[in-house]
């Protein structure tokens, strides 16, 4: 399935986009057209996504459940042509000749956010890639991500082409309203977004990406910032689909599947059809985002937070290996280790223990099975006070049988880390319980959707509707309670906001995204009057209390109800 493209002089394609959708696609051509003096060729869109539940398992290959939401980034861009080439407008190769042809390409970008500055930079002219220095902190780095593997991508499909000839010059006009380090992916939707436009850009009109082929690029994006992170937010931001959540595996391959919410005719909720946010969820579902206004960059902070945890369960993965006494595979991943990690370990064990030399391959009951047994293992490989405090160097080269200076060399060279003691059981313990729980989750969209169609609902549907949020509810409370006290990713702002959004009739509360700041999730009754409730009090006992010059608009734009959105995709104007 590739990247829908929607036109803007077709009335019939713009049918199945929202209202609110065209007119923020209209203000960024105007706002292109004001500041570049030319309208662009074409806008690439992609949204943020929220996690329902699945935190932190993405990077060792554990299924997730997020979707997409409203906020988007969307990023305008006017192709710079080479002075021999076809303006492929002709229309504004007459009236903007100045505009559309160049002999010497660069990048000029604009951000809509003016603490975002202009940025400038030129275009090897051999063809060879863009340099990006991670150690300077500057947004253009994660255009230029999105630039880099959408270049790597092309030299790959089109090697005569592309191997030593530059790629377009741009002016790229970016807006998005996703905010920046809330958890709510916005670094993703950016480069899933120039990734997208540069594909286009520099193979025309007509070229279609397929939706796999561009997650599988940009996966990798954030990798040349230092950010090792899987890739659940971009399979988000490119796959969503309206009413539904995306269940992701990476394993056996990246494969996203739609999950309808189940539809309750009780509810009293209306559905439209649109993309707009709205204060319903399809036909039974409310989810309300709420933000901390706790900025966490996950560059700066990777040493101590994200990075640390993907290198502890990594090595949490080799000393329950070699507990077991089971070799793991040695590979080398999108994240730099080379090592195998914990979902490699699972098939490992039942490849020698019960003859199982098929990895699992995503059968429901099978995965619900396996995880438990691995909750089993984990408490019987950690089998002491002292090692579920945390380990040192010393007690993990003893664990695995190899001196500090291998240990060190295998595990902690990779990208830069700090830390006191390695916290393998709380980490391995979260990561197999969360993978369980999105199964469990799984399996409670999927009977609920079958008893629904088969008219096997015991009662009337509104007690149906009541039992299946209190259980989607406990499971998201679950998850929470693991990143906080087993991931230790949450914070004081995120445990605030679920204990309020609780206490103030949400089902369930949970951090979204990485952590250590960023916005909560919260699953509530379909009633208006009962989400304001929320809101209020959100407002009431957390904003104004911990930001008590937080102003109307700030308010107003800290939380957000969001039905399930449509992924990317171009629209050419």
């Amino acid at each position: 399935m590739s990247v829908p493209v929607y036109h803007a002089q077709d009335s019939n394609e713009l049918s199945s986009l929202s209202s609110k959708l065209i007119e923020s696609c209209q203000k960024v051509v105007d706002k292109f057209t004001s500041i570049y003096g030319c309208k662009p060729d074409f806008i690439a869109r992609s949204p943020g996504r929220v996690n329902l539940i699945g935190e932190h398992i993405d990077y060792v290959d554990f299924s997730v459940l997020p979707m997409a939401i409203d906020p988007s980034m969307l990023v305008a861009i006017k192709i710079l042509k080479y002075d021999e080439d076809e303006d492929e407008d002709k229309e504004n190769s007459k009236t903007n000749s100045n505009e559309s042809l160049t002999s010497n390409p660069s990048i000029l970008l604009t951000n809509d956010d003016h603490k975002f500055a202009q940025r400038k930079f030129d275009l090897p002219l051999d063809g060879s890639y863009i340099t990006i220095d991670p150690s300077v902190s500057d947004w253009s780095n994660y255009f230029k991500c999105g630039f880099y593997v959408a270049h790597e991508y092309l030299k790959k499909k089109f090697p005569e082409r592309f191997n030593n000839k530059p790629l377009y010059g741009l002016k790229v006009f970016c807006k998005s309203d996703v905010p920046s380090g809330s958890g709510l992916s916005s670094s993703a939707a950016f480069t899933c977004a120039v990734a997208m436009a540069i594909i286009r850009a520099n193979t025309g009109k007509d070229y279609r990406i397929s939706k796999h082929d561009l997650t599988e690029i940009c996966v990798i994006a954030e990798h040349y910032v230092g950010v090792n992170n899987g890739g659940m937010d971009q399979a988000a931001s490119i796959f969503g689909e309206l009413d539904h959540a995306l269940y992701v595996e990476f394993k056996p391959k990246l494969k996203a599947t739609p999950i309808k919410f189940p539809t309750f005719k009780n509810s009293n909720a209306t559905k439209d059809g649109s993309d707009t946010t709205e204060k319903k969820i399809g036909n039974e579902l409310t989810f309300l985002i709420a933000n901390s206004l706790v900025v966490s960059n996950k560059y700066e902070t990777a040493p101590t937070n994200y990075n640390l945890r993907v290198v502890e369960v990594t090595i949490a993965a080799s000393v329950l290996a070699n507990f077991f006494q089971i070799r793991l595979p040695n590979k080398i991943t999108d994240n730099g280790m080379d090592k195998g990690n914990l979902r490699d370990f699972m098939d490992a064990y039942y490849a020698r223990y019960y003859n199982e030399h098929v990895p699992w391959n995503g059968d429901l009951k099978e995965g619900i099975s396996r995880l438990t047994k691995m909750l089993e293992l984990v408490e019987e490989c950690f089998n002491t006070d002292e090692k579920r405090i945390g380990y040192t160097v010393n007690d993990i080269s003893n664990a695995l049988d190899c001196s500090r200076e291998e240990f060190t060399r295998d595990f902690l060279m990779v990208f830069p880390i700090r830390f006191q003691l390695l916290k393998l059981y709380q980490r391995s313990k979260h990561v197999f319980s969360e993978s369980l729980r999105v199964l469990k989750t799984l399996e409670l969209m999927i009977n609920t959707n079958n008893n629904l169609k088969n008219n096997q609902v015991k009662g009337n549907e509104e007690e149906e509707e009541e039992k299946f949020c209190q259980e989607f509810g406990e499971l998201m409370n679950q998850s929470q309670a693991s990143c906080d006290k087993l991931y230790e990713c949450s914070s004081n702002e995120l445990n605030d906001l679920c204990k309020i959004a609780l206490a103030n009739g949400s089902y369930g509360s949970r951090l979204t995204g990485a952590g250590w700041g960023g916005c909560t999730i919260h699953l509530l009754p379909n009633d208006t009057k009962k989400i304001e409730k929320v809101r209020k009090a959100l407002i009431e006992e957390f904003y104004k209390v911990r930001y008590p010059q937080i102003n109307e608009e700030e308010l107003e734009n800290a939380t957000i109800v969001s039905r399930p959105a449509r992924g990317s995709f171009l629209y050419e104007v």
